[in-house]
């Protein structure tokens, strides 16, 4: 996750489509809440959302409590949905898009940071999700394989 974080903030943005690349973190980390239950899940979204503060964020913590509190929230909705269907992540993606990206907007709002909100919505139109959306069933098609071969852990 930590080479998507430095990709996702790189090289994708050098070959973003009029400034849309894929959320590869926010994609992982809702798979990640599909496949684990959240006393597992939770930690993995608070390591990588303290390392984009340490990386790439204008205050700390932030990330941290975002990407904490939507992968929280998709394993607490995801945990009576059918793991191996694809109809998993494609419904909690969104619900992980809308968590994560509210708590951002609201703290830095709080923060006097906020740029206008209409702004902020129109990044994700529908280029952000025709550009999310295969990335995400390409990670959950080999986070699964690889779940199923037994080389991701079972928690």
């Amino acid at each position: 996750m930590l080479f998507e974080l430095v990709i996702q903030a790189t090289f994708f943005q050098f070959m973003s489509i009029n400034g849309h690349y894929p959320d590869l973190v926010l994609i992982t980390l809702v798979v990640i809440g599909v496949f684990y239950e959240k006393e597992a899940s939770w930690k993995y979204g608070f390591i990588i959302g303290v390392l984009r503060d340490i990386l790439f964020g204008r205050v700390f913590g932030v990330y941290a409590l975002s990407y904490t509190l939507a992968i929280v929230t998709v394993s607490w909705i995801g945990k009576n949905i059918f793991k191996e269907s694809f109809a998993a992540p494609v419904i909690l993606f969104p619900i992980g898009v809308v968590m994560m990206h509210a708590l951002v907007y609201f703290t830095h709002y709080l923060l006097r940071m906020a740029i206008p909100m209409g702004d902020y919505i129109s990044n994700f139109g529908i280029l952000y999700w025709v550009i999310n959306l295969p990335a995400l069933l390409v990670i959950y098609t080999l986070l699964r394989m690889l779940r199923h071969k037994g080389i991701l852990l079972n928690m």
